[in-house]
């Protein structure tokens, strides 16, 4: 017989962690064991009362992009209430009411399994398992999961011949913030000060996990170079409509075969293809793009952008352009004023102004064809404006010290929504400029 010790703390990790992820994703062997009928979870509309005074919870969150620019997702066991005081069904129907902001497009959910309070109960689970189904899982590229460690690998292993294979390939596990960074980037603010202390205990009580390189990459030709030295290199230095070369590029072959495709720059290729095609172009190589998926060349399209390192417009910017109309009602006025402060913004940064004006256009170019490509000015707005619209301080790389994280709940869902404004106003920005391309930069 097996006899297995574990501590208390990571017996709590087994009923929590592995509760949210099989049951919500991958345990359908569960289902057919139980044969009591329930019916599926309506998801909450955020209009409505409870979605709004469950959202005060941040059970759920968007912390961002990733390396790939899809959005990130933040969901977090300890800020689960007490079931004995709060209806779980209805958060069950808000955590579907806000993924399904997202499950059109390709998304990463990041999982801070510990520390917890509370667990929902089994029943619970399995409803929640039924109602989150294909639709929310199909576009989910990656689970990272975090601080479960011992206790679920233990539980996967038991699991694992009934698993779905194809979810489970989907799985990173993460014993620790640090390991956490080498795949995904989290800005600070988005990790709750109490999973920072969690994972402070940890790394007190284990050896840290050597995640250094044995080789340093070589320097990078194209992504995260500034657009002056990309100038540079291509010996186009001064050039007013000076455009990368790997821009036109990857814009020509989005022309010539998949300005109709549809949900273009909604869906993402593999990461491995992605990630070989953009270091064969880091080195140098001349990469025929037509040779991959379409999908690649979107791809790099919007991590090019989201890697400038210093953004086509700076968040600062977006908020001293103050609230704008919808670009359907806006007047004159309002496009005179945009012309004027792009005017002004740019004067010492023609080069910057120049690749925004020539995103825009082929921005217009995909919007036209949106009866075939279901990519409207909104649509294209909601991919692009995380990677477009960006801090200037915004660095590639954290550090392990996570200094300036929200310290209490209240301090976290203040950022998470002051982050959602930010994205909201911005995109507004980005609708006009494209809608209203021809009147601005003209």
């Amino acid at each position: 017989m097996w006899n297995f010790n574990f501590s208390r703390q990571e017996t709590q990790t087994i009923q929590i962690g592995s509760s949210f992820l099989f049951f919500f994703f991958s345990f359908p062997a569960f289902i057919l064991l139980s044969s009591t009928p329930m019916s599926k979870a309506i998801p909450l509309q955020p209009q409505s009362p409870e979605y709004k005074g469950l959202a005060a919870f941040n059970i759920i969150y968007e912390a961002g992009l990733d390396n790939e620019s899809r959005p990130i997702l933040i969901l977090c066991a300890d800020n689960l209430p007490d079931p004995n005081t709060y209806d779980y069904d209805l958060i069950l129907s808000f955590i579907m009411g806000r993924l399904g902001d997202f499950v059109e497009n390709d998304y990463v959910l990041v999982f801070f399994a510990s520390p917890a309070r509370y667990r929902p109960g089994w029943f619970w689970l399995l409803r929640a398992y039924r109602s989150l189904d294909r639709r929310y899982k199909k576009n989910l590229k990656a689970l990272h999961v975090v601080h479960l460690n011992r206790a679920y690998r233990f539980i996967f292993d038991l699991a694992n011949k009934i698993i779905s294979p194809k979810f489970a390939r989907k799985l990173r596990y993460n014993t620790n913030l640090a390991q956490l960074n080498q795949s995904i980037v989290l800005d600070q603010r988005f990790i709750p000060q109490r999973v920072v202390d969690y994972d402070k205990q940890l790394y007190q009580k284990r050896p840290p996990i050597n995640t250094a390189r044995r080789f340093a990459p070589p320097p990078a030709l194209i992504f995260g170079k500034r657009l002056e030295d990309l100038a540079v290199l291509e010996k186009k230095m001064g050039a007013d409509d000076y455009i990368p070369d790997i821009v036109i590029q990857i814009t020509d072959n989005i022309r010539k075969h998949g300005l109709e495709k549809e949900g273009i720059f909604r869906k993402s290729p593999s990461s491995e293809e992605l990630q070989s095609v953009k270091a064969a172009i880091n080195r140098g190589e001349k990469v025929d793009l037509s040779r991959y998926d379409i999908d690649v060349s979107t791809a790099l399209l919007k991590v090019f952008i989201r890697e400038l390192p210093e953004p086509l417009i700076s968040l600062k910017f977006s908020e001293d352009m103050g609230a704008l109309p919808d670009a359907s009602i806006c007047t004159n006025d309002t496009i005179l004023k945009v012309k004027s402060k792009l005017a002004t913004h740019y004067q010492s940064k023609s080069i910057y102004y120049g690749l925004l004006k020539f995103l825009c256009h082929f921005l217009k170019e995909v919007a036209e064809n949106s009866m075939k490509n279901r990519m409207n000015i909104h649509n294209l707005s909601v991919v692009f404006t995380p990677n477009i619209i960006r801090s200037e301080s915004v660095s590639l790389k954290n550090d392990s010290k996570y200094i300036h994280v929200p310290d209490t709940q209240q301090s976290a869902l203040a950022d998470a929504a002051l982050y959602l404004q930010q994205m909201n106003q911005g995109m507004i920005l980005i609708q006009l400029l494209v809608a209203k391309y021809d009147p601005i930069f003209s």
